[in-house]
């Protein structure tokens, strides 16, 4: 699939996510989000971490990617809004997507139970396969230019 990138409106999922990102707030401080336009494809040389977000017959992977020095200015921002005292790139790409992935279970609340996985770590690259949908925002976040993605495995 060729990357692109658009003003299309977002999936569900990804709606859901970013409207549930908006709406958190306690326990967490919300992170500001700003979306910059919406993509079908990921593309290569950013890191960050997934989580896997499964229940009621849906599964997905969210994801939130920066660039090295987004990651750290984003775990400088966490530190100050006390969502956790972040040491290291890896640890705020963890914190920033466990946040993310709380936004999508509490926008699909209507749609039954859904369980969080625990934060994976990527770098540099993000294989999907054919049988899964790719549904990303060019975001910014708390300041910060970011990627925000809902991988939704197809349902067979």
């Amino acid at each position: 699939m060729p990357a692109t990138m658009s003003a299309r409106i977002p999936s569900n999922a990804l709606g859901a996510l970013l409207a549930g990102m908006s709406s958190l707030d306690k326990p967490q401080p919300r992170l500001p989000c700003r979306v910059l336009a919406y993509r079908e494809s990921i593309p290569f040389g950013l890191s960050g971490s997934f989580v896997a977000v499964a229940g009621g017959g849906r599964s997905f992977q969210v994801g939130v990617l920066c660039d090295p020095l987004g990651w750290s200015t984003l775990a400088e921002t966490l530190g100050e809004h006390a969502l956790r005292p972040s040491e290291s790139p890896v640890s705020a790409s963890a914190d920033v997507t466990m946040f993310a992935a709380r936004g999508l279970v509490v926008g699909l609340a209507d749609e039954g139970s859904l369980s969080l996985g625990m934060p994976l770590f990527v770098d540099g690259g993000v294989a999907v396969g054919r049988d899964t949908e790719v549904h990303a925002a060019d975001v910014v976040l708390a300041g910060t230019r970011a990627l925000v993605v809902v991988l939704e495995r197809l349902r067979l």
